[in-house]
């Protein structure tokens, strides 16, 4: 059952990062031009519109998890996120189709938004059913932090070995599709895993009095309730936004900076993404135990704080040095791996159960959409044009701002586990 549920979302987040990690590789053939950088950048903007379409999707099919099935929504989900992978992974290119190759590019990673939309209030939902009292952090570090890292090291592991394998023109020429191709075809097995999930919208809570606990029997209810929670919802947003700020500058902005703006050997940089993926992915489980023993809030605001100097580590990875990069990217990536392994948990403990899919998944969706998915590409512009101090400033201050309107919506009782 943990491996049907984590196992999904650990190749949903290899599909959504695999895609910002050859982002270097798959540049020139879908967005040719003279100068890389542009390239690069094109190919950013592209994973960013993507973000775009997980609001969408959260808004859609969040309701129907909350009202009818968790686990269809979940079933929907990862099958369209697998076949979209495939396509990507033959897709022509530029050559063979002109402008309409980037079209299609554009349109498959917005229907992995709209499928990765609902997938985290989903799995959180579920997970939080399913834990253990008293050990819902430790739980939740585990699924959304230990498989989601398992999804993300196999995005850079699977790139790293597909690039120690090749030559470094066949890597640039064709290689890159296969790490692709490969969470494509893992899809087909968690399908199968999946189809033995257990049903977690229990019916019983259909007539209870409590509103912010009963199942609503109608889509206009589910709204009309998360409006009720909406400083929650807000909080949400910034707890998940600010550490996916984070989050893909580190798996995402530094690796294609220092691949295309540094020219570094690109073996050793998904070498050192995949060691950093590791880290994060061992201490997920400890974070969430240590939230559980601490209290969440306290652990949270600890946490996020120290986040604020990682941020300022960026600047000193500012010429070609793979040294620099490893320092950047393992040991202020290991502020950011905490932070990775901490957020479901926090975000979950601030919605009721009657909305706990959809108000996580929108929450998870905006956060994402706003902050995360612009991050990559806010970075490496901010790079060429000679601003890099701008990035550090802008992620402090939005971390600084989800510890205020968290503990604001901790004072006024909108956290309803672990409190």
């Amino acid at each position: 059952m943990t491996v049907g549920l984590g196992g999904g979302v650990a190749l949903e987040a290899y599909d959504w990062n695999i895609y910002g990690v050859m982002a270097a590789f798959l540049s020139p053939h879908f967005f040719p031009s003279g100068d890389p950088i542009t390239s690069l950048l094109a190919a950013l903007a592209v994973f960013g519109a993507g973000f775009l379409a997980r609001p969408l999707g959260a808004a859609l099919l969040g309701p129907v998890a909350d009202r009818i099935s968790h686990k269809r929504v979940m079933m929907i989900s990862v099958t369209a996120m697998a076949l979209s992978s495939l396509l990507i992974s033959i897709l022509p290119t530029y050559d063979d189709i002109g402008v309409t190759a980037a079209v299609a590019l554009l349109l498959i990673r917005i229907v992995q938004g709209l499928s990765l939309g609902a997938e985290s209030g989903v799995a959180n939902a579920i997970a939080i059913e399913l834990a253990p009292p008293g050990k819902e952090g430790r739980y939740l570090g585990l699924i959304g932090g230990t498989f989601i890292q398992l999804g993300a090291i196999g995005a850079s592991m699977v790139a790293f070995l597909v690039s120690a394998s090749v030559a470094p023109e066949v890597m640039r020429e064709w290689a890159w599709r296969i790490p692709i191709a490969f969470g494509g075809v893992l899809g087909l097995f968690i399908i199968y895993l999946r189809t033995a999930m257990p049903e977690t919208l229990v019916n019983r809570a259909m007539h209870r009095q409590d509103e912010l606990s009963r199942i609503q029997e109608t889509t206009s209810g589910i709204w009309k309730t998360l409006w009720s929670v909406r400083l929650s919802l807000l909080a949400v947003i910034l707890v998940i936004g600010s550490v996916q700020i984070a989050n893909y500058a580190w798996i995402a902005g530094l690796p294609n900076m220092a691949n295309t703006v540094f020219k570094e050997n690109s073996t050793w940089v998904f070498g050192i993404l995949t060691l950093m993926g590791l880290t994060w992915m061992v201490t997920a489980p400890y974070v969430g135990a240590f939230a559980d023993k601490m209290r969440p809030s306290r652990a949270f605001t600890l946490l996020r704080l120290l986040l604020i100097p990682c941020f300022f580590l960026t600047l000193i990875y500012s010429e070609k040095s793979i040294s620099t990069l490893f320092i950047v990217m393992v040991f202020g990536g290991a502020i950011v791996g905490f932070n990775m392994g901490l957020y479901n948990f926090i975000a979950t403990t601030l919605m009721p159960r009657a909305v706990r899919t959809t108000g996580v998944a929108l929450g998870y969706a905006l956060g994402v959409s706003l902050f995360g998915g612009t991050s990559p590409y806010l970075m490496v512009w901010l790079q060429r044009e000679h601003m890099t101090w701008i990035f550090p400033v802008y992620g402090s201050l939005i971390a600084l701002l989800s510890v205020v309107v968290y503990r604001i919506a901790k004072n006024r009782g909108r956290v309803y586990i672990g409190n």
